[in-house]
């Protein structure tokens, strides 16, 4: 029975009652009426014996609450369920501040303020062009791209769903929100660097003077490995001492889950060339410590770019008559942006990984592993035309299934007559040879097809790795270089 008061004989009448679960609830009528008040509580009662009965569905009342909370607090907790799975700080401050954009924007207040046409817009919004700046170098790009657009809805869409997921929604407002594609609206295009591209940065900058607060070695070596592991700029800057395995067969690097992109450890394998420089390196460093002092996020690219203008401008210097020196500046050799708009930076490391793989022969699935995609997928659309010969050789496997039930039922005169003559052996051998082949530049960038001697199939993982430099940094290079 609904109880109905005043505190101390004065005010607004006060509500005492029972709801279904049994527990006991106070809240203020609102009026100084004790027939309103009454009616008030009579109508709660009546309310508690629905839910008991089943009529009223109670979770309907908990997504109302829910949806009615400040969003700041619900935002506070999917911070915590993504601690909680593992996410490092720093992915979880990102995800955050994408999300505190849109929630800005959209002026929405708690969940039940989200909707699906507010977020479009907020997306439409940051096509649009955005303001040039001094530093800008090339055709200026409309708006954010379509990579970025993609992760903002990514990060506010994974709130949604948590939100479903944990009982805060009923149902998803964005789930009919689609984001864009990244491949139909690529902004920034990288190249791969070539061997000779490689051995012409890693002479001059090793070589070169300390700038950016790293010595010309530390910064060959940082290439090195990013070249080696395919690790990204921020996973190579959290490498310690003690993620580096070096005297280990063969020697490997380890970066922490809550390092990498995919919130997953990875065990990256090295040449055992560089891991004698790398203990060199670090000999005088303590366990904790950083093996790499890199500059701050935002310059390591300007550090790079820099690095690989004067590795260019080295290489130019070597170019003597007049008519090769202008087809040499006119080339893309070392150039950070090429003729077709592919651009070099710190990140075309990680591309000239899979590449470099490629070319020595690893299938696919070994450059999934070593790139740490999560879907082969993405490896095949990224690298998949790198395989040459892959077609026809698929081709040719094909034969097999045609050829293979006239040699068992002898119902051919001349089955090895008619394989000869068939051109399978001929297409197969074709298609590993093709598939032995490698991109090279000349000291003018134009591309030359040579035959590399390449891997086995069944020489995957390591291997492949073990290939990724067609001779060892030691032979060197000997190369006119300045150390301004």
């Amino acid at each position: 029975m609904a109880t109905v008061y005043k505190r101390n004989g004065v005010g607004k009448y006060q509500i005492d009652w029972y709801d279904h679960t049994g527990k006991r609830r106070t809240k203020s009528s609102g009026t100084t009426d004790k027939a309103a008040a009454q009616r008030i509580a009579n109508k709660l009662e009546a309310d508690v014996a629905l839910r008991v009965e089943g009529v009223i569905d109670v979770r309907l009342d908990e997504l109302a609450k829910e949806a009615a909370r400040s969003l700041k607090s619900v935002l506070d907790d999917y911070d915590a369920a993504m601690s909680s799975k593992g996410s490092s700080l720093s992915h979880i401050q990102m995800t955050r501040n994408k999300i505190d954009a849109i929630v800005e924007a959209g002026k929405f207040k708690c969940l039940g303020d989200i909707t699906a046409d507010a977020v479009t817009r907020y997306a439409a919004g940051m096509r649009m062009t955005r303001k040039s700046k001094v530093s800008d170098v090339g055709p200026k790009p409309k708006g954010k791209s379509a990579r970025t657009i993609a992760a903002y809805l990514q990060a506010i869409k994974g709130f949604t769903r948590w939100a479903v997921t944990t009982g805060k929604l009923a149902y998803d407002p964005l789930a009919s929100v689609k984001k864009p594609s990244v491949e139909d609206d690529r902004r920034l295009v990288r190249k791969f660097m070539s061997h000779e591209e490689w051995r012409w940065l890693d002479s001059t900058t090793r070589q070169s003077v300390d700038r950016f607060g790293m010595s010309g070695t530390e910064r060959g070596l940082l290439y090195a490995v990013a070249i080696q592991t395919g690790l990204r700029s921020n996973e190579c800057r959290s490498l310690t001492r003690g993620k580096l395995h070096l005297k280990a067969i063969p020697p490997f690097i380890m970066a922490d889950a809550r390092d990498t992109k995919n919130g997953k450890a990875a065990r990256q394998y090295i040449q055992p060339e560089l891991a004698i420089e790398l203990q060199a390196h670090i000999l005088k460093k303590l366990g904790g410590a950083q093996v790499f002092q890199m500059p701050h996020p935002s310059t390591v690219v300007d550090m790079f770019r820099e690095d690989i203008q004067r590795a260019r401008t080295a290489w130019l210097k070597t170019v003597v008559d007049a008519q090769d020196r202008i087809e040499a500046e006119q080339g893309d050799f070392l150039k950070g942006n090429d003729s077709e708009g592919e651009q070099l930076d710190f990140h075309s490391l990680r591309h000239t990984t899979a590449t470099w793989l490629i070319q020595a022969g690893a299938d696919i699935k070994t450059v999934q592993s070593v790139m740490r995609h999560s879907d082969i997928k993405l490896t095949l659309d990224r690298y998949g035309h790198l395989f040459p010969g892959a077609e026809a050789d698929a081709v040719a496997r094909m034969r097999d299934a045609f050829i293979q039930p006239a040699k068992l039922t002898g119902t051919s005169d001349h089955p090895q007559q008619f394989q000869q003559h068939s051109g399978r052996e001929g297409v197969r051998q074709g298609a590993k040879e093709r598939h032995s082949e490698t991109i090279r530049i000349d000291r003018f960038g134009h591309e030359k097809t040579l035959v590399s001697q390449g891997i086995s199939e069944k020489n995957q993982g390591l291997g492949a790795m073990r290939a990724l430099g067609l001779e060892p940094r030691t032979q060197g290079l000997k190369v006119p270089c300045s150390t301004n």
